[in-house]
């Protein structure tokens, strides 16, 4: 009889093999295959090579192609510009902030602790809604700050820049800085107090301002910064529609100090803020930044009414014919950085023998400030033309 058993033991051995050079055929073909295309005159070799062949344009490209490539490029190029630029300008507050830090050391002014400051806030971007959030459930504490009198040293200030005037700080926030003044308003908004380039440059006042004593109205300028350095808290004053306190700030901080080298440190009463309008093609604009002096009475009453009707809040403080103003300007961008738009502050100076307490247990939020016309276009509403506000609070009225 015939034995079957080894045929198909053989026929199996064939197979393994046969297989075996299937697979090292599978392998190491495209193996070579590759090495042929890398022989091919002209093949980018290495990856960067052949990154540079796939991103920039080559000869035998199309049109279309060539502009993908070019438009790539592009928008590469400026991502990288744009990147660099920011990181250039984070790494420049930062210094700003160490210099602000050395200057409230020359002049012996030390930095308060922030109280009812929240560093997220973003102004004109909160809720007109009437629900309170959970983290307000809790009272909110509107007692406001008392005022330690500052007597920089103006001997050092001086002697680092003789441009120094004064010195503005609003109690329990970041508004602490040295007061300076050039020949025009343009130098110090990009020059600290040692005359460096600055991006966030340095406070400022208007050049108009003659710091004897005399002034009507001081109008100092400063950086709204991402930092929450200068007067990035000057906006804080807007009202927090979305708190159950919408002036809370306000009622915590309801004064500012001005230090000058012949006059002492002077407080000044916060009675109005205003979001001004500064380009003719939006609307109304509010020109208060030239007005450091009055005609009369009547030019002062007209100003102060001015205020009044575009003011967010109304306070307890009364305004007369005479008093001294302080102004606080900084930009401020509800509508975008393109429409130059303004959050002032006006105070007034406490008269001789008067308190400096304010009570801001009565002060209110206005809903219905006079605004402009793109700012009706982009959030809606009107002015209707009436003041709200009480005018018996003009004295001089």
């Amino acid at each position: 009889m015939a034995n079957y058993t080894e045929k198909p033991k053989k026929k199996r051995t064939s197979a393994s093999r046969d297989i075996a050079v299937d697979k090292l055929d599978f392998y190491t073909e495209p193996h070579n295959s590759h090495k042929k295309q890398d022989k091919i005159k002209g093949r980018p070799k290495s990856g960067l090579q052949r990154f540079c062949y796939a991103a920039f344009p080559q000869a035998e490209d199309s049109g279309g192609e060539k502009m993908r490539k070019i438009v790539l490029i592009a928008a590469i190029i400026v991502f990288v510009v744009t990147i660099g630029i920011l990181i250039w300008q984070l790494a420049s507050m930062g210094a700003d902030k160490d210099t602000n830090s050395q200057i409230a050391d020359i002049a012996g002014v030390p930095s308060d602790d922030l109280v009812n400051v929240n560093p997220d806030y973003d102004p004109f971007n909160t809720s007109t809604g009437s629900s309170v959030s959970p983290e307000e459930e809790e009272e909110i504490d509107v007692t406001p700050l008392t005022n330690t009198p500052i007597y920089p040293n103006w001997t050092d200030l001086k002697a680092t820049n003789p441009d120094v005037r004064g010195w503005v700080k609003i109690t329990g926030t970041s508004v602490n800085n040295v007061v300076v003044q050039s020949d025009d308003n343009e130098y110090y908004l990009t020059h600290n107090l040692y005359d460096e380039y600055s991006i966030s440059g340095t406070v400022f006042s208007n050049s108009n301002n003659r710091w004897d004593g005399t002034d009507e109205n001081i109008i100092l300028y400063g950086h709204n910064m991402m930092s929450g350095e200068f007067f990035a808290h000057v906006t804080h004053y807007v009202p927090n529609d979305a708190s159950r306190e919408p002036l809370a700030f306000y009622k915590v901080h309801p004064t500012v100090m001005l230090a000058t080298p012949n006059g002492g440190c002077e407080t000044y009463k916060i009675f109005a803020g205003v979001l001004a309008n500064t380009q003719e093609e939006y609307g109304d604009v509010f020109d208060y930044a030239h007005k450091t002096s009055f005609s009369g009475r009547d030019d002062f009453n007209n100003f102060i009414i001015n205020i009044m009707d575009r003011s967010w809040f109304f306070t307890d403080v009364d305004i007369t014919y005479g008093d001294q103003l302080l102004t606080l300007s900084t930009c401020c961008w509800p509508l975008g950085k393109s429409i130059d738009t303004r959050w002032v502050l006006f105070a007034r100076k406490v008269r001789p023998g008067e308190s400096e307490t304010v009570d801001v247990t009565v002060a209110e939020r206005n809903y219905n400030p006079r605004l402009f016309d793109y700012y009706y276009s982009m959030i809606g509403g009107y002015w209707t033309g009436e003041s709200t506000w009480d005018r018996s609070k003009l004295l001089s009225y």
